[in-house]
């Protein structure tokens, strides 16, 4: 049998919740869905130049010389799948991988092919995971948009290792946008890019996988409280881009950040990146010591 090694990108994707497909629709028309979703997952593969390497039930296995083919065939196969009304409320979850597989007339083996594996497994419903390796070979814009989603230990791995979730649902929507720029060490990456809020006594400290951030008086969407007469119910939320924290105000009375030895800023549905230290104002001019001050530093 004929095999050789080479540097690929293995990609598996699936149908998520297959399997309450057929409990609730019969095997028939489950299947039919299932496959259909197979033919067009297979279709974008090809199309993205990648080669199907083999069909697992509900799910496809492929390979691809580069690392940017198979994350543009995956993002494809999303945008696809969320317009198809069969798979509104199942979805598909890709895993991709990248580096030396070996490589058969019908199969591909390797670590990578255990890793994409793995990392589909983690994925959810409508998302792309990827490794760190994946990440290290995309180029410069597709690197942009890969946002640190987890750290673990691959199986068989000792050391624990990054992933990473593609985020392709920003596509005609940059508002939904997140972009973290990939790192080899989250310990150098936390120490770097940590914000800290103090408002009221309570502190809390994000990183850039738990943004976009929510500030407000709505109890139920607000992650950080603020009872204050003068803030709005959604006021405002912190994003990180582009290796920045960016303030964002969406409020009736505006939001006003105080910068170190800098005249205050206002802001109304206009956004700003923090910088250093200082303190936010939600809806009104007030004092560092006032209780409602919201204190940052990154």
């Amino acid at each position: 049998m004929t095999q050789y090694s080479q540097p690929q990108a293995i990609m598996f994707a699936d149908v998520s919740g297959s399997s309450a497909l057929y409990k609730r629709l019969g095997n028939e028309q489950a299947k039919a869905i299932i496959d259909e979703s197979v033919q067009f997952m297979t279709a974008l593969t090809i199309v993205h130049e990648g080669t199907l390497v083999k069909t697992i039930g509900d799910e496809i296995m492929a390979r691809f010389d580069k690392a940017d083919q198979a994350c543009e065939a995956a993002i494809a196969i999303q945008l696809r799948a969320i317009k198809e009304p069969h798979l509104k409320d199942l979805g598909i979850r890709i895993g991709i991988a990248f580096g030396e597989v070996l490589i058969t007339a019908d199969d591909a083996f390797g670590d990578n092919v255990n890793d994409a594996a793995c990392v589909a497994q983690i994925a959810r419903a409508n998302q792309i995971v990827i490794t760190q390796s994946t990440v290290d070979a995309l180029d410069q814009q597709l690197r942009r948009d890969c946002q640190m989603f987890d750290r673990i230990n691959i199986k068989g791995d000792q050391e624990e290792t990054i992933i990473y979730r593609l985020q392709w649902e920003h596509t005609g929507n940059n508002s939904r946008t997140t972009i973290v720029i990939p790192i080899e060490d989250i310990t150098s990456f936390a120490e770097k890019f940590q914000l800290s809020l103090q408002v009221n006594g309570a502190r809390v400290f994000l990183l850039p996988e738990q943004t976009p951030f929510a500030i407000g008086r709505d109890t139920q969407k607000a992650q950080l409280h603020i009872e204050s007469e003068f803030a709005s119910r959604e006021h405002c939320h912190i994003e990180f881009r582009r290796g920045k924290y960016v303030l964002v105000d969406h409020s009736t009375n505006g939001t006003y950040v105080y910068q170190e030895e800098q005249a205050p800023i206002y802001l109304r549905r206009e956004e700003l990146p923090l910088q250093g230290r200082g303190f936010i104002g939600l809806g009104q001019t007030l004092r560092g010591d006032n209780p409602w001050a919201i204190h940052f530093a990154l």
